[in-house]
């Protein structure tokens, strides 16, 4: 985007115009597209409009060094000027693009909540499947439990056909449902520690 400039007829007051904007520009050359058309937009715009006020008699670009001169006095400085122009304009958001290091670090944090949300799930499944066979032995209790015997039976839940001869080989006997109950409470405490280092891993990334 470009301004129009201010043709003047005398080559004094051409010097003095393209002198001053050259400073101007230098000055707003940081700043973003849009912000820097308008602030020089709004100089060219002052220095013609005050030109035509101060002036009437004559046309803005037949004025000397003279009357030139006198305008840009009370304009100011551009550091002055545009200084009080970027304070009052809107200064648009520039674009930041993540490094490499932030961009491994976003990586590594997806994949280990990823992988956090797994074992917590995975946890809340053997809770489920640990109470559903606790239930299953008061229902059941010689058709549940865990039934092992080298080379012949390894059997762990619920038996499909009742055979007396693989209820003979129930390891846990009368503890089937303490030892749950303990393995559910292990569960459960491992879960809230899943849970705290899925937290942690949110903030710290």
């Amino acid at each position: 985007m470009y301004y129009k400039e201010i043709q003047f007829t005398h080559p004094s007051s051409a010097r003095l115009y393209k002198r001053y904007m050259h400073e101007a520009k230098g000055l707003v050359e940081q700043l973003p597209n849009e912000q820097r058309f308008d602030i020089l937009c709004e100089i060219n715009s002052h220095i013609f409009e005050g030109l035509c006020y101060q002036f009437p008699n004559n046309r803005p670009t037949e004025s000397d060094s003279i009357q030139l001169k006198f305008i840009l006095d009370q304009l100011g400085s551009p550091h002055i000027f545009i200084a009080e122009m970027s304070a009052m304009a809107p200064v648009a958001p520039v674009k930041t693009y993540p490094s490499v290091r932030e961009y491994a670090y976003k990586l590594i944090s997806k994949l280990l909540q990823g992988l956090i949300s797994i074992v917590y799930y995975s946890i809340y499944t053997l809770i489920l499947l640990a109470t559903f066979l606790i239930l299953a032995k008061f229902v059941d209790p010689h058709g549940v439990g865990f039934f092992y015997s080298p080379n012949k039976f390894f059997i762990f839940g619920k038996l499909i056909l009742q055979q007396e001869e693989a209820t003979k080989y129930e390891q846990f006997g009368h503890y089937f449902i303490p030892i749950f109950l303990v393995i559910i409470s292990i569960l459960y405490y491992s879960s809230t520690l899943v849970s705290k280092l899925k937290k942690l891993t949110q903030h710290k990334y």
